[in-house]
């Protein structure tokens, strides 16, 4: 049954079949994180180029912890016939204890946890932005992504618009209140200081189409969306 049926929300039914997604991370200290999402068309290899001087400055990446095969580039599985969801869905725990792509055997969404670390000889200043490359149908519009960051929670959202009622959306009072988007292409933009050699960072990244949302509706069956997630060196770029 749909998410806007166990809920009563009044909006247009969607189909069964949604989108596609497909991620891939990919970086050194130019870290890039892109989802791509396709409507009835397999998700193919999206690849990001690292840059030669982060590299050098010893900032990496992992899906596990220990580091055991660090990679420019970390691809999860891609996710077929997603449907709508909300956030209490979501299996934060499981996620969180998921090193790498997490399969959620009930509900669709993408959830991948992964590893930054300093494994130069500096301490340095981070900072890292979340941006749409590609958007097709307005699913920037109905689309939630968590940051899991260390354990802190931020999720961000594209602004609602009122209704002709001049009303906002309902949404359950469990909801993480929100971070709107930067602007029409940037969702985020964040830093960390103070990065030790040594030290070593915990992200999930976490992306699903937010049932409560009225934009969730046929408009955007077939639409395409593209993130990436860049990770640099204060300064450096």
């Amino acid at each position: 049954m749909r998410l806007s049926k166990v809920l009563e929300v009044k909006k247009k039914k969607l189909r069964s079949r949604i989108f596609t997604f497909g991620v891939i991370i990919t970086g050194l200290l130019s870290i890039t994180f892109a989802i791509i999402t396709f409507y009835g068309q397999n998700a193919g290899n999206f690849v990001m180029s690292m840059d030669y001087d982060a590299y050098n400055r010893g900032i990496i990446l992992s899906s596990d912890y220990d580091f055991t095969n660090p990679s420019p580039r970390l691809l999860t599985d891609p996710i077929e016939d997603a449907r709508d969801m909300t956030y209490s869905w979501l299996k934060l725990d499981e996620v969180d204890q998921t090193d790498g792509n997490y399969v959620d055997p009930d509900y669709d969404y993408v959830a991948y946890t992964f590893y930054v670390k300093n494994d130069g000889f500096e301490t340095v200043d981070i900072t890292y932005h979340i941006r749409m490359t590609e958007i097709n149908r307005n699913l920037d519009e109905a689309i939630r992504i968590l940051v899991i960051e260390d354990g802190d929670e931020t999720m961000y959202q594209k602004i609602d618009k009122v209704n002709a009622d001049g009303q906002l959306p309902y949404y359950p009072e469990i909801m993480p209140t929100p971070k709107f988007f930067v602007n029409d292409t940037i969702i985020a933009r964040e830093n960390f200081t103070k990065f030790e050699p040594g030290q070593v960072k915990k992200f999930s990244i976490i992306m699903w189409l937010e049932g409560y949302d009225p934009d969730t509706d046929d408009d955007i069956l077939g639409g395409r969306i593209k993130l990436q997630m860049n990770f640099s060196i204060d300064g450096l770029n």
